[in-house]
């Protein structure tokens, strides 16, 4: 599906409920952090051939009685047993295939094998379960909510926060928190937003570009040489139109190049500031449109992305995912000719986490479930770039020496960045009210010139 540039009044309706999210709950990317194909036995997810241990299994629970500070449990001991024999309704971006079945086999397997909860896999976007928490709450149904568990961040955490609509605090009482940073700023911190324990990271995300050396033999890693490279290869590259959130990222990145930082937009939103540097960003979108995909006159949705550029029809896509095309190539999606690169400037980086709303009808279950994708074994099933090849948001320092030892063995693959480049070029995320300013800003100044 494609969008043309006049569809204005239809993405303002899009953008009417997506105002209420950031569209981060599946990546930047078609794939948001696209997982390996690969996938093995949920139910012995530690042995040698896995990439885990056989010690890792003990953190995925604590010892019976075990204090734990949430609003309705006082020890672990509790949250097991009342999550025992349940179902946890996890609502989640259900957009690629690959993390689908890895969420089932490897959490959704284990969970029931360990724990005797049954994971009913909810796909959905962020704007319709964030809204399904605001109606459920406009309607008075404060217990025994359809929501339990919500994969979550951006503006959708901010405005269910801000609402008072969020359960816990509970996220740093888990027994595998041990592994979380919480000390650092990006962990603690949601697109600016403070956690507060209301929310429990799983993923890391990291932006980067990738390209095609067939027809690009170096990578334009400066917004003026991709501006040129645009010009001079007409018709071989695009992004998609807001608000898929690939798009409102590459538009993001423009606002941190046209202000030579990432500075002025981490804090509270100002109007001025904004009109500052608008004008250049929507200067150099309007400048390069003529010579995007289709003359710009149709912008393609995210998850196609993917075929045009398997198809050679584009030579450049984006994923919040850095091992995502190293995953493709290794399926036979991607031609051996992709590689990655990340802007001179920087790219933009974050965390997915989990959420409870306030009136979840299990959240027991759904502690035990954002306990164990934290622990060691199951971030190790994570960061396998033959399995997840997801970047991870737990401390490995922190981890027994074993699994330390077996993640430093871990190799990576052939179009990924190594983690030094990455971590060097990584940034921190606007706070949501810039990033919904951009992208009506986008519809206003652009879709609709």
């Amino acid at each position: 599906m494609t969008l043309g540039r006049h569809s204005g009044k239809k993405i303002l309706l899009t953008l009417a409920a997506f105002a209420l999210v950031v569209a981060a709950c599946g990546d930047s990317t078609s794939d948001t952090t696209a997982a390996a194909t690969t996938t093995t036995e949920a139910d012995a997810p530690t042995t040698t051939a896995d990439g885990g241990s056989a010690t890792t299994a003990a953190t995925t629970a604590a010892p019976a009685g075990t204090p734990i500070d949430t609003p309705d449990f006082d020890t672990w001991e509790e949250v097991l047993a009342a999550a025992d024999g349940t179902t946890v309704n996890w609502f989640m971006w259900g957009g690629s295939d690959t993390i689908n079945a890895n969420v089932d086999n490897d959490i959704g397997a284990v969970i029931k094998e360990r724990f005797n909860i049954t994971l009913n896999r909810v796909p959905a976007d962020a704007a319709d379960f964030v809204n399904k928490v605001l109606n459920e709450s406009a309607a008075g149904v404060t217990e025994g909510g359809t929501i339990d568990l919500m994969w979550i961040n951006g503006e959708n955490f901010a405005t269910l926060k801000r609402a008072g609509l969020m359960y816990g605090p509970w996220a740093e009482s888990l027994p595998n928190a041990i592994y979380v940073p919480w000390d650092n700023a990006g962990i603690a911190n949601d697109f600016g937003e403070p956690v507060n324990g209301l929310e429990s990271p799983w993923g890391h995300a990291q932006f980067v570009v990738e390209y095609n050396t067939e027809f690009v033999s170096e990578a334009p890693t400066s917004f003026e040489a991709l501006q040129t490279w645009i010009h001079d290869n007409p018709g071989t590259f695009t992004y998609p139109a807001i608000p898929d959130f690939t798009g409102s990222v590459f538009v993001r990145h423009l606002f941190y190049w046209a202000a030579g930082s990432p500075e002025p937009f981490l804090g509270e939103f100002d109007q001025a500031v904004f009109d500052q540097y608008a004008p250049t960003v929507w200067e150099y979108l309007n400048d390069i449109e003529p010579d995007l995909w289709r003359g710009g006159e149709t912008y393609p949705e995210g998850n196609s992305m993917g075929d045009l550029m398997a198809n050679q029809e584009i030579h450049f896509n984006m994923s919040y995912d850095p091992s995502r095309a190293s995953t493709r190539i290794a399926s036979g999606v991607y031609p051996e000719s992709i590689r990655t690169f990340v802007f001179d400037t920087g790219t933009l980086s974050n965390n997915n986490y989990v959420g409870i709303p306030f009136n979840a009808a299990n959240p027991a279950a759904a502690m035990v479930v954002a306990n164990y994708i934290i622990s060691p074994e199951f971030q190790l099933i994570m960061a396998n770039p033959d399995r997840w090849g997801w970047l991870i948001p737990t401390d490995p320092a922190t981890w027994p020496a074993e699994d330390q030892a077996t993640l430093a063995g871990y190799g990576s693959g052939v179009a990924t960045l190594p983690a030094d480049v990455l971590t060097a070029a990584a940034l921190p995320e606007p706070k949501g009210d810039w990033v919904t300013a951009m992208e009506a800003g986008w519809i206003a100044n652009v879709l609709e010139k």
